[in-house]
């Protein structure tokens, strides 16, 4: 039984909504859409501000996701709009949108499909069946059912139901796997392509530092699965989750105060942890690890940045100890993912220890998100703090930070209690459920 007082979000039936979306396009454009395609948000349970130093990075998709009518056109004219009601401004028009994605005139959400457009048309001249068709551009509307701002990946979700369906309304591969076709279609290799697609995209186009977690969760999840995300080279395992989750539900909690993350702020981390990278001479963090890390090694690589910074080390005018803390951060999540993962994928499960276990780690990368990467606010402090004291086994905030959504894990019998007290908290917040769902598809 739920928290009356609660606010909760639903993700809504599929269908009704490709439904209903298809008959406001068709007011929209005055033509029918092709179809309509959708894209998850994720939750991830460890692995924040890693996936750019090849991390290993723990999500999983949410039911709530970005749905995309589209229509192709053979003009080269993309026509976007949103029915997010806080960015509706009417269709946006984009001419030539695949050589020119991001005019200045554009509003800047924009970028997230037209950058889709511009960068699967580069995928195209390499591989022929995602070739898109000359002088193609599309009509799109856009509806999304999670919280924009909410730490849980809307607008990857936004760039992978767009390259859905201009892959579906555009390219060989759409036009010979029609409609729900392409779902069976679009092999594993294929979405990591477009996975690609969508990063490139977002880091060239809309100048967001995306490591890539996002995108690869969305495009390459599976219904009931844990996905863990090797980001050296993207490589996947798919671990089923459905005997933890009979007894224990994983809730996300939207604290309401939505992060930005082209505002400079996680450009900022990043760059520091780059920076400590860069003095331990190495190219990619997880390369200075073992393959199964301890806690030694760890305090080894902090040991030589030290060294380093009495040597003289040059920052690039960065601060050292700043640059210390998100090295911590980065070297403990990688800690905290592996540990994850081998709990997860080991043959014999006892459900009670997996799920303190697992609560534990999630408090854990709360406490480093708050204290090293410096990313938490008082809000999600707040629900942390409350979530666990009233029956949660662990919490912490998810996403790149500075706003957004806490995670918890919470017995089923204890929901209530949890989201009672996190109620209270502030009128603003509201649940979802993280149920582990299927990958991006047409609907």
């Amino acid at each position: 039984m739920r928290e009356n007082s609660a606010r909760w979000l639903a993700p809504g039936d599929p269908e009704s909504i490709a439904a209903a979306l298809t008959t406001r396009f068709a007011h929209v454009y005055e033509r029918d859409a092709a179809g309509v395609w959708f894209a998850p948000g994720r939750a991830n349970l460890n692995g924040e501000h890693i996936d750019f130093h090849g991390g290993r990075c723990l999500p999983v998709a949410l039911r709530h996701g970005t749905y995309v009518a589209a229509a192709a056109r053979t003009d080269g004219m993309l026509r976007l709009r949103t029915l997010d009601p806080d960015l509706d401004t009417g269709v946006v028009e984009i001419p030539d949108a695949a050589n020119s994605p991001m005019p200045e005139s554009a509003p800047s959400w924009t970028g997230y499909v037209s950058g889709v457009l511009w960068s699967l048309a580069q995928v195209g001249e390499e591989l022929p069946d995602l070739a898109l068709e000359p002088g193609y551009g599309a009509d799109v509307l856009i509806r999304s059912t999670l919280p924009i701002g909410g730490g849980l990946s809307s607008s990857a979700s936004l760039e992978c139901a767009a390259v859905l369906a201009f892959a579906g309304t555009g390219t060989p591969l759409g036009a010979e796997n029609p409609d729900e076709e392409l779902n069976e279609a679009l092999t594993d290799a294929l979405r990591a392509t477009l996975a690609r697609a969508c990063i490139r995209a977002e880091v060239e186009v809309v100048g967001a530092g995306t490591g890539g977690l996002d995108q690869n969760a969305s495009l390459r999840a599976a219904k009931d699965k844990l996905v863990s995300l090797d980001c050296r080279d993207f490589s996947v395992t798919r671990t089923d989750l459905t005997f933890l989750l009979r007894d224990y539900q994983f809730l996300a909690i939207d604290t309401g105060q939505p992060h930005e993350l082209t505002d400079g702020q996680f450009s900022s981390r990043r760059a520091e942890a780059e920076a400590a990278v860069a003095v331990l001479d190495v190219d990619r963090l997880r390369d200075a690890l073992p393959a199964r890390p301890r806690k030694t090694d760890v305090e080894l690589l902090l040991e030589r940045f030290d060294q380093a910074v009495e040597a003289g080390a040059d920052f690039g005018g960065l601060e050292p100890g700043a640059c210390r803390r998100r090295l911590k951060h980065a070297l403990g999540e990688m800690l905290r993912s592996e540990k994850i993962h081998a709990l997860i994928t080991a043959e014999a499960h006892g459900v009670s220890h997996t799920a303190q276990v697992l609560g534990d780690i999630l408090s854990a990368g709360h406490t480093s998100m708050k204290e090293q990467a410096e990313v938490s606010f008082r809000l999600a402090d707040q629900v942390v703090d409350a979530a666990v004291q009233f029956g949660a086994l662990g919490a912490r905030l998810i996403g790149g930070g500075f706003g957004g959504s806490v995670l918890t894990l919470v017995p089923r019998s204890r929901i209530n209690d949890v989201v009672g007290v996190c109620t209270r908290l502030s009128p603003d917040i509201r649940f979802l459920e993280v149920t582990p769902s299927a990958a991006a598809r047409a609907v």
